[in-house]
């Protein structure tokens, strides 16, 4: 004979509880009194929350460096203080690019001249009135020439000296850094007196305001549908594009990364901390305890209340983050047991059930 057992309603969800008819007992199985929640739309957002932070877009972070060695005479700017592409930040003394300026200019000046030699020689030579061994040697001495103005161009090059740059250089041996982007100082290492080095800790740091990617490490894989946004520790919230752009595994904890592009263009500075918040769930999405569910051999489901009985209801699980989770398949005050395992179903399924 069939036992039929009161079960009380508790609040869910944050809504008020609502009567709920005795079930009777599945198979005349003996049960402890279960609580019953009404579903009601998903609204901790919370669940899908992960850490993220910005990362540099091409030319968002520029570093002030030597090719060459020489002594600090000014630094021009500090900490804080927003630049401009062009804008002086750093004066040196060095002497190594006054001697490839000079080496420069004295080969190209030999060059010239040994050039017009081989053009004389090489008339003699056709007319049979030089010897081939002394027209090469010529040549031979031009080739040398040419690769000193070559080593000494590749110093010039290297540290960014253009022609005018060059003859500044040569007049007065200091050398001018330049802002290559505009943006704001973060670090300055360059302390007047000091050397800079090759290899050394960059002079100056710059942060670029450009458009820069959002990356997030997230420990579950985001629902199909949700609407994402940036909430950076200051500065107004981003909204971002619903396709990430690319997705890897962090070796070191096992998290899922994501990247994620503006949906406006916004400026954002390189490395702004924040967190990856959810704007929007998927439309039919419902919050449950994590305890309400149950997996079955068709996958997840619920005790759903259908009158005076329960019936298994299968659901698709969009994420899950301690004690509370978010499902789809379910209607808007749907009943359901808060703990499948002390539900009136609360029995390993039969084979072939």
């Amino acid at each position: 004979m069939r036992r039929l057992v009161a079960f009380a309603v508790v609040v869910g969800c944050g809504h008020p509880a609502e009567p709920v008819t005795p079930v009777a007992e599945a198979n005349g199985s003996s049960s402890v009194e279960t609580r019953w929640l009404t579903v009601v739309p998903a609204t901790d957002q919370a669940i899908l929350e992960a850490t993220a932070w910005t990362v540099a877009a091409p030319g968002g972070v520029a570093l002030l460096t030597t090719t060459v060695r020489g002594r600090i005479e000014r630094v021009l700017v500090r900490p804080g203080d927003r630049v401009h592409e062009g804008d002086a930040l750093v004066v040196l003394r060095a002497p190594e690019l006054v001697s490839a300026v000079a080496a420069r200019a004295s080969a190209q000046k030999r060059i010239s001249a040994y050039e017009k030699h081989v053009h004389e020689l090489a008339s003699l030579r056709k007319d049979g009135l030089l010897r081939t061994a002394e027209l090469f040697q010529v040549e031979a001495q031009l080739a040398d020439i040419q690769a000193e103005k070559s080593a000494a161009d590749a110093i010039l090059r290297g540290a960014g000296l253009d022609d005018r740059a060059a003859n500044e250089v040569q007049q007065t041996g200091l050398w001018t850094l330049h802002a290559p982007i505009d943006g704001v100082v973060r670090v300055v290492t360059a302390e007047m007196g000091g050397l800079a080095e090759p290899g050394a800790p960059p002079l100056v740091q710059l942060v670029g305001d450009r458009a820069a990617r959002v990356e997030a490490h997230l420990h579950q894989a985001l629902p199909i549908g949700v609407r994402v946004r940036f909430e950076p520790t200051y500065g107004p919230p981003v909204d971002l594009r619903d396709a990430v752009t690319a997705t890897a595994i962090d070796p070191q904890d096992g998290s899922l990364v994501r990247w994620f592009e503006p949906l406006q263009a916004t400026n954002l500075p390189t490395d702004l901390r924040g967190r990856l918040v959810v704007a929007a769930l998927p439309d039919g999405a419902f919050q449950v305890p994590a305890r309400a569910l149950v997996q079955r051999p068709d996958g997840a489901a619920v005790v759903l209340k259908q009158g005076a009985t329960a019936v298994f209801r299968q659901v698709e699980v969009l994420a899950v983050s301690g004690t509370s989770a978010i499902v789809r398949g379910l209607h808007k005050a749907d009943v359901i047991a808060a703990e499948a395992d002390r539900s009136p179903l609360a029995r390993p399924p039969e084979v072939g059930e």
